[in-house]
């Protein structure tokens, strides 16, 4: 089967970059993000090596290492397969732990994973020198069909693991953007494997240049990531789309939060002064509007103080909590005049937690006033405890209100949207209670059902147990 030419296999090389680049920038900080790009730039060596060899660029060179002459296109060819067949795929399964959570749940085994997934790659390069990578599959077949059957062992012990995590979150929040996610990484992957190592196992001669086909598939998920980039966002980027006029003299500017808070700061203050000094006049007519400026007032007023307090910095003060004190001073705060039940579930055994005490609390009361909310002026309101792990720590926050559409949880969290129809919502308690979590180096997950027969919502808050002095005791988050 004849290859690409060598032109089409440097564009190749390209696109494969500039995707898995576009994955790290989406979100540089998450690990998934970090090791999905590795795994990216190493399998793209595949085509790399294949460019650089068959372009002749080095053809005709030598080099001597350790009293040895080569040949410069063979070694550097030899060395890169050594790399793509040797190293890519520990690296895919360091990869599938972290999408696992794996250094969440179980931080030891996973630090003990990461060394042991890479000690066949010392073997290998002793048995199986990397300077003769290159001829492995034509003078060694034993030796090409160890190294073949550990990159598709190592392949389905990656792949597991993500499958299971798939099936386990199918109803939460996250679900959507985790299989997006491991199309990305996983089409390619096992298209890879199969026309590489299976294909030369099964000795299909006619079929080893169809690896390239990759290019296709890659082509297609770069158009599959961009299209999602610009509706519900992936791998942690989403852009939105802004119209201006730009035949004008100047466009309009994109709003800034900030700003506008400053703003109506400003203007509260002018038309308070205006409603108090026309109340001083005592113009009887004017008593009901001038009721309704004072509210609408009011409520502007309180969305400048939320949004003033949401959208800025948050500056974390931990200290050793008691959840089940810390349950009972939410209930008493929030349910005083309910008229529900209310349910504090949690191991006395439970250590304390390392939190800031107020903006835990406060996430737990936001927590229950949506919760209350949705169930009006009964249900059952539940908090619990569990520790399924030394050092994780799950509160949770459980209501058989109305429950959550599955369309809006996507958008829970965005600042100032919410699925409430008055003005007393801003949108900007989720908001906050997702940043507070994160600070905190955990996450939030949200089940809700909706079903006549079965409804409520469970947010559950995963947070580290322990956090190792938090960095002086005291860390500040953007």
């Amino acid at each position: 089967m004849q290859g690409f030419p060598t032109e089409v296999l440097l564009i190749f090389t390209l696109l494969i970059w500039v995707l898995y680049g576009l994955i790290f920038l989406s979100s540089p900080k998450n690990k998934v993000n970090q090791w999905c790009c590795i795994c990216g730039f190493l399998l793209s060596i595949g085509v790399l090596k294949e460019y650089i060899y068959y372009s002749g660029m080095l053809s005709g060179m030598e080099v001597t290492l350790f009293g040895i002459n080569y040949e410069l296109n063979d070694l550097i060819n030899s060395i890169l397969t050594a790399v793509l067949y040797y190293i890519s795929m520990p690296c895919v399964m360091i990869l599938s732990f972290y999408f696992c959570h794996l250094d969440q749940y179980r931080p030891k085994l996973f630090r003990f994973l990461c060394v042991i997934v890479f000690i066949p790659v010392f073997t290998f390069c002793i048995v199986y020198p990397w300077s003769q990578t290159r001829v492995i599959p034509i003078e060694n077949p034993s030796a090409y069909l160890i190294v073949a059957s550990y990159n598709l062992i190592y392949g389905l012990l990656a792949t597991i693991p993500i499958l299971v995590t798939l099936y386990t979150e199918r109803n939460t929040i996250y679900y959507r953007q985790r299989r997006l996610v491991s199309v990305i990484g996983l089409l390619p992957l096992w298209y890879w494997l199969i026309t590489v190592f299976l294909f030369h196992l099964l000795k299909l001669e006619r079929l080893y240049k169809l690896w390239q086909g990759n290019a296709i598939i890659l082509i297609v998920l770069f158009v599959y990531y961009v299209y999602h980039l610009f509706r519900d966002g992936i791998w942690g980027m989403r852009i939105n789309r802004e119209y201006f006029d730009w035949t004008g003299e100047q466009p309009k500017l994109p709003d800034n939060t900030r700003y506008v808070v400053h703003m109506l700061k400003n203007e509260l203050a002018k038309l308070s002064w205006c409603s108090q000094s026309i109340r001083s006049l005592n113009i009887t007519d004017a008593a009901q509007e001038l009721d309704i400026i004072d509210h609408s007032i009011s409520h502007i007023e309180e969305f400048v103080r939320r949004s003033s307090a949401y959208s800025g910095e948050l500056t974390l003060k931990p200290v050793p909590v008691n959840v089940h004190a810390l349950f009972e001073a939410v209930a008493e705060e929030m349910t005083g005049e309910w008229t529900g039940n209310v349910v504090i579930s949690t191991d006395p055994k439970c250590p304390d937690l390392v939190c800031d005490y107020e903006h835990m609390k406060e996430v737990l009361c936001d927590l229950t006033a949506n919760a209350l909310t949705a169930m009006g002026d009964t249900g059952t309101l539940t908090f619990s405890c569990q520790t399924p792990a030394r050092n994780i720590t799950l509160l949770r926050v459980s209501d058989t209100g109305c429950g959550i559409p599955e369309d809006k949880l996507l958008r829970i969290f965005d600042p100032y949207y919410s699925g409430a129809g008055d003005s007393q919502h801003m949108g900007l308690g989720l908001s906050y209670c997702q940043k507070v979590i994160r600070a905190h180096r955990g996450y939030i997950q949200v089940k809700s059902q909706t079903d006549s027969d079965r409804h409520g919502t469970v947010f559950t808050l995963c947070l580290p147990r322990t956090v190792r002095e938090r960095r002086r005791h005291d860390r500040t988050v953007n």
